[in-house]
């Protein structure tokens, strides 16, 4: 039974290909429709975010990645800085 089934499924044309060419051309069209709107609808997301962070005075991250980090922030720093040889008070 399910063979006679899969073969039948497999025989038939998609549901597009049975419409009507007029009723074809509507479906079409609507998906052709949705498809700009979501476009249009993100564009328009995309610009009204851009127009709130200038408004609210966020400024742009940096398109190119400098470190914002010195090594020195992580590195270990002594209490008491060594003594320079140069600078030490001579005692002969």
């Amino acid at each position: 039974m399910f063979n006679s089934l899969w073969l039948l499924a497999q025989q038939t044309e998609p549901l597009i290909r049975r419409l009507d060419p007029q009723t074809r051309a509507k479906v079409l069209a609507a998906l052709a429709g949705l498809i700009i709107l979501g476009i249009a609808m993100i564009a328009l997301v995309w610009l009204g975010g851009r127009a709130t962070r200038r408004y609210m005075g966020i400024e742009p991250k940096p398109r190119r990645r400098e470190p914002g980090i010195n090594p020195d922030d992580w590195a270990h720093k002594p209490i008491v800085p060594p003594l320079d040889e140069a600078s030490a008070p001579e005692s002969e």
